[in-house]
């Protein structure tokens, strides 16, 4: 069978964020029952930005792949491809591109760590941030919870007001455009923050006893939102990669090493929703999932749309290989 390149178009066709969640939790799962395997991202210098590498097996479904990326200051996202290969034959499945499903894969992590770790009747959201990730983290955490108010603070108010604009227009609820990071935080019962803040913009003195964060913008070491008072506070902390977790997440790293947390306090997602932890103990639990964005979600996601590609015969079919 030929191989099927998914372009950009193809692929927001075929995976809806209904199937993100789904392939999402799945992969947490299996990943909590040793049945998959994730490399962590390496990065590599490339003449004006940053190469990235990362790779998945997923053994369960059959399948492992490789995404290589490169970051923005190239102003493209043509080269953002990933690679899915069947696992028994080493056989090329398809080419995807990659951009637009990488945002729908990090807000469906989120949305399964609020689905696992928010208190069930959370319905206050706040947003720091306002891109294309903020997006698809609002559509996750509305997909598992009943949010009947979302406060959004970015640093552009232009771009603050019009995602406020578009949210309200697609999920049909109240959504503010507040003027500080603090009036998001305060008050809310799910938190998000999607920004490339290099410094903490959310303080632990501003935290709701309850709340679940989303912590999914600061994946570089010169980045960080979340101060360590934030940190200390949490009564449980997730990630979904916990080897990758202790060089990529200064959030992270700095309350280590002033000795505000330990690793041992940093667990795995997978384990949760494998039912191997539980996440959250009490109502007034503070809770943390550090977000990275790791390849076992891509392999998940791409293996949804190659299926869903082949069931309605559409993608471009690649030459043959094999011969």
């Amino acid at each position: 069978m030929a191989a099927l390149f998914l372009d950009e178009a193809c692929a927001r066709q075929l995976v809806t964020m209904e199937d993100a969640l789904a392939a999402v939790e799945e992969v947490f799962g299996e990943q909590g029952r040793g049945h998959v395997v994730n490399v962590p991202r390496v990065r590599a210098p490339v003449k004006g930005g940053i190469l990235r590498i990362t790779a998945a097996v997923l053994s369960y479904r059959g399948y492992y792949g490789v995404k290589v990326s490169s970051s923005a200051v190239f102003h493209s996202n043509a080269g953002r491809m990933f690679c899915l290969y069947r696992e028994q034959s080493g056989e090329l499945c398809a080419v995807v591109q990659v951009f637009a499903m990488g945002a729908l894969r990090t807000g469906a992590a989120s949305g399964i760590a609020t689905k696992y770790l928010a208190n069930a009747d959370a319905a206050v959201l706040g947003v720091l941030g306002s891109g294309r990730q903020a997006r698809t983290q609002v559509d996750a955490v509305c997909a598992v919870r009943t949010i009947r108010e979302v406060r959004v603070w970015s640093t552009t108010p232009a771009n603050r007001d019009a995602f406020c604009a578009d949210v309200k227009k697609i999920n049909k609820i109240n959504v503010l455009s507040v003027e500080s990071a603090e009036q998001a935080v305060r008050g809310s019962e799910v938190l998000i923050t999607a920004t490339t803040a290099t410094a903490p913009i959310v303080h632990g003195a501003w935290l709701q006893p309850g709340v679940h964060i989303n912590a999914i913008g600061a994946n570089y070491e010169h980045r960080r939102e979340l101060d360590s008072a934030a940190v200390a506070a949490a009564n449980f902390i997730a990630t979904d990669d916990t080897e990758q977790v202790r060089y990529e997440s200064t959030d992270l790293a700095a309350p280590v090493a002033e000795g505000v947390i330990t690793w041992d306090q940093v667990h795995s997602l997978g384990d949760v929703v494998a039912g191997k932890l539980k996440g959250r103990s009490a109502r007034e639990d503070i809770t943390l999932f550090k977000s990275l964005g790791v390849a076992i979600e891509d392999v998940a996601l791409a293996a949804r749309a190659y299926e869903k590609a082949l069931k309605l015969g559409v993608g471009m079919p690649l030459p043959d290989l094999t011969r």
